[in-house]
């Protein structure tokens, strides 16, 4: 008999894949949205130390591990960015700036480039200027 060209799994399958991955990646960056939201609103300051950083390559981006301490209590945190090669050797061991969410202190970013501190409305710093200058 007649024997269909399209797989009726795959007819009723394919749009539940696409809905379920359109909803993950709105989940993501809203997640990603109400963090920086609330290290905005929030906004503490504190040292933090970069511990590593990874070249894994995704995306060209760099895995930046980095730890600060927040009234009294250690975090660890990573987060993912383009590390300019001259950086890569001189990053590790620094100490510099975290900013981070009062009220949850576990979502922190480090800062370093000049778009992260104009994105908090803070001054970029000549120490920083001086001791990471943009190769």
């Amino acid at each position: 008999m007649f024997k269909p060209l399209i797989n009726r799994g795959l007819v009723y399958g394919l749009p539940l894949f696409f809905a379920f991955l359109a909803g993950f990646l709105i989940y993501v960056n809203v997640r990603e949205n109400n963090r920086e939201r609330g290290i905005r609103e929030n906004k503490a300051l504190t040292a933090g130390t970069i511990t590593e950083i990874d070249e894994r390559g995704y995306k060209k981006r760099d895995r930046v591990s980095y730890t600060y301490t927040f009234e009294g209590r250690q975090y660890a945190a990573v987060r993912w960015i383009h590390v300019p090669e001259a950086w890569k050797s001189t990053l590790p061991g620094q100490t510099i700036p975290v900013a981070l969410d009062a009220r949850a202190p576990e979502n922190s970013l480090f800062l370093v480039f000049p778009l992260d501190f104009e994105g908090l409305n803070l001054p970029y710093p000549d120490s920083i200027r001086l001791r990471f200058p943009f190769p």
